[in-house]
């Protein structure tokens, strides 16, 4: 039996205008009133955005909160942290260097509250301003900020071209306290037209949804056979091994697809409703 839902927010729970459907809010509470079952969010997406999430719907969603790819678990009932991986100052500027050296369109600062952002061409960023939460702030230099503040450095997101990016993670990969995701693909559309980028997130060696998923799970008494996981991307792979049932979206990569149990529809057609009207309501154990 079921008893845990974890979801990806971009290309998953959200739609391409960064917007939850009725249909998966009421399909997410149905599971819960009818069924008992948990859903977490489980995001790239800093803190504050999912907070933010939260806040609007209310006890749709756990009292659990895994955000900036795994760096953080948050307890938000309880507010208080029960898993945190941070960056050095160090490392921070290792990375900015390997950023710059490679010409990468942009890079990204998480911090507990705040997206700081470094941009070669400021209007590249242009379209995505309201996909971020509230809180962003665009700086010249991230350097700056890392040697004059205190903040907490959770994870570093850098954008650009495929081949920029693969060199980036060549570099990554010779650091012993660093790695990245795969190339990621990011879409978002607005009134002012549509947002795309390819991208890598960037943590601490070992910081990772999975890594996040099992410490919680491990919190609340859950086996891997009790949880399901749905995702479309490249950061969600990690996610697929620690799962019971592994659900992608039908717009996910084809990697993701070839590892999951069952494909749900888009991202875009309430894929995350159909997915637990057909596996939690109507009770279909088979994958």
């Amino acid at each position: 039996m079921y008893k845990m839902i974890i979801l990806d927010l971009d290309g998953t729970l959200l739609n391409d205008y960064k917007k939850i459907s009725e249909e998966n809010i009421n399909l997410i509470k149905r599971a819960y009133e009818e069924k008992g079952i948990l859903s977490v969010i489980a995001t790239g997406r800093p803190l504050g955005y999912v907070n933010e999430i939260c806040d609007l719907y209310g006890n749709c969603f756990a009292n659990y909160i895994i955000a900036c790819n795994g760096a953080i678990i948050k307890d938000s009932k309880a507010n208080q942290y029960i898993h945190k991986v941070t960056f050095t100052n160090e490392e921070v500027l290792n990375l900015r260097n390997i950023f710059l050296q490679e010409n990468a369109d942009y890079m990204m600062l998480y911090t507990d509250e705040q997206v700081i952002i470094e941009a070669e061409d400021s209007k590249r960023l242009e379209n995505s301003d309201n996909n971020l939460g509230n809180k962003q702030t665009k700086i010249d230099n991230i350097e700056n900020v890392v040697n004059n503040s205190n903040l907490t450095k959770l994870l570093c997101l850098i954008g650009g071209n495929v081949s920029a990016l693969e060199n980036i993670i060549k570099k990554i990969n010779t650091l012993k306290e660093i790695e990245s995701s795969v190339i990621c693909h990011y879409l978002c559309k607005t009134e002012g037209g549509t947002f795309e980028s390819k991208y890598i997130d960037i943590m601490k060696k070992g910081c990772s949804k999975k890594n996040a998923i099992q410490i919680l799970a491990d919190k609340l008494g859950l086996r891997q056979e009790e949880i399901i996981v749905m995702g479309d991307g490249g950061n969600d792979i990690s996610m697929f091994e620690c799962a019971g049932l592994k659900i992608a979206m039908a717009n996910a990569e084809p990697y993701l697809k070839e590892k999951a149990d069952f494909v749900t529809t888009s991202n875009n057609d309430s894929g995350v409703a159909k997915a637990i009207q057909k596996f939690i309501l109507d009770g279909d154990e088979k994958k």
